[in-house]
């Protein structure tokens, strides 16, 4: 049997091992991502120039212009990138000589006629291809050798941290074990005669950790079998809990200590200090009501309030004009129609029909339409119905789950949290009402409440 403080080296060791190849992983994937959004938010500007408009909008054939263009715009950036000028799929001019131009997906479905850019981690380049008309394509290509040069000073940067955190590693926990092992001894003697049915009391005489241990370890010896399963679910849920939480939290906290670090290291205008300090002040603002909603869900648990009778289309009406100035920013027109009655909770009711509204405003495409339905009777509904982008089929089972989003980019963009359909779902189960979503892509998306009582 390996000693303690072998254990311990092992453990130690394995766990630096462990943590700076996760750092280093991590990083090399965030600096790969941000090399592919550095690509794309360049290409746009390549493409979204005026001078590039104006070449596009009247272009009959003028390879010339267009190859200065892009010779000149494609110079002012740090990254190398090649370009060529294709008819009918035949290179008719480039910025390099000799060689072949391999056939991509983004390439090949341009040539089809329309346009794409590659994002995959796994493709060999980044490329962007735009169908100039009359069988004229630009093409951009970046080998990515740039990146390659780049993750390889970052691995041998930490190849070299991995050596010096492993010396650390076991010289620190030789020190450690060497103080452990005396009082740990004692605890294995107490230990020994427990297992033989001797529940007498552990006899450590220090006052530190271990005595500590010592002291509730018969304590707790009866109950560890009977909340072991228990405690194992708890764990288990808690685990999930705090990496959605985190997962959630990191992109506010990232952005709060980016705008910070750069206010405080550099010297900046006051429209530019503005400008961040906003910022820093809206991604606090997100934090806080990632917590106030699960703070939220958490209140969830208890029955709900007093019931009372509810008009489903004075709560629906209330909610639209709270929504007024988002809907306003978007031209998204909100319609409430028909007429019902409800005997329940009015906070929870009125919490879901304004998350329904939030998701569909949040949505919607410009001058959009939203229509909520009210219907009275033995089962009283609220239909809640968006012409916007709508729900892949592939995720309509999953909008209910907490932070999950069909479209995580876009729900960044809108400063969606992923818990306000959850926020509704889990509101309508507390009352014994039923949500469901159904949605055609591009074309509708409909949320119904189900009342089984009037």
């Amino acid at each position: 049997m390996k000693k303690i403080s072998t254990k311990l080296t092992l453990a130690m060791l394995s766990v630096t091992v462990a943590v700076l190849a996760f750092v280093g992983a991590a990083l090399m994937i965030n600096i790969t991502l941000d090399y592919f959004s550095s690509f794309g938010r360049e290409m746009e500007l390549v493409f979204e120039d005026g001078r590039f408009t104006e070449i596009y909008d009247g272009f009959s054939g003028d390879t010339d212009a267009l190859a200065d263009y892009l010779e000149n715009a494609l110079s002012s950036f740090q990254t190398p990138r090649d370009y060529y000028i294709l008819k009918d799929g035949n290179v008719v001019k480039s910025s390099r000589t000799g060689g072949s131009l391999k056939m991509t997906d983004n390439l090949r479905r341009v040539l089809d006629g329309g346009y794409s850019r590659d994002g995959k981690l796994t493709s060999d380049a980044l490329d962007f291809a735009l169908d100039m008309g009359g069988g004229y394509t630009a093409y951009v290509l970046d080998g990515k050798q740039a990146l390659a040069l780049r993750l390889r000073d970052i691995a041998l940067l930490f190849l070299q941290a991995l050596v010096i955190g492993i010396v650390l590693a076991a010289a620190l926990s030789f020190i450690i074990s060497k103080r452990l092992t005396h009082s740990i001894k004692k605890l294995e003697d107490g230990a020994q005669r427990m297992s033989r049915g001797e529940f007498t009391q552990v006899e450590v005489k220090t006052r530190d950790e271990v005595g500590g241990l010592c002291r509730v370890f018969n304590e707790m010896s009866e109950q560890i079998q009977s909340d072991f399963e228990q405690f194992e679910r708890a764990e288990s849920a808690q685990r999930e809990f705090v990496a959605n939480v985190s997962h959630e939290l990191k992109t506010p906290l990232t952005v709060i200590k980016s705008y910070a670090q750069t206010l405080n290291s550099m010297e900046l205008d006051a429209d530019t200090r503005k400008k961040f300090l906003k910022t820093i002040d809206g991604e606090t603002d997100r934090m806080s009501e990632i917590v106030e909603q699960l703070l939220y869900i958490s209140k969830l648990e208890q029955p709900p309030a007093k019931l009372i009778r509810l008009d489903l289309k004075e709560l629906c009406r209330q909610a639209a004009d709270a929504l007024l100035l988002e809907s306003g920013k978007k031209g998204v027109t909100v319609r409430v129609e028909g007429e019902g009655f409800v005997r329940s909770d009015r906070e929870r009711v009125t919490t879901i029909i304004y998350n329904l509204l939030t998701n569909a405003i949040k949505y919607s495409d410009e001058g959009g339409l939203v229509t909520v339905t009210v219907t009275g009777g033995d089962k009283p509904s609220v239909s809640v119905v968006d012409n916007g982008i709508g729900i892949p089929p592939e995720d309509i089972g999953r909008v209910f789950e907490r932070f999950y989003r069909t479209d995580k980019a876009r729900g960044r963009k809108t400063g969606g949290t992923g818990l306000g359909l959850a926020i509704a779902k889990e509101s309508a189960d507390s009352l014994g009402a039923r949500l469901t979503a159904a949605s055609t892509p591009g074309v509708r998306t409909e949320f119904l409440l189900e009342f089984s009582y009037d």
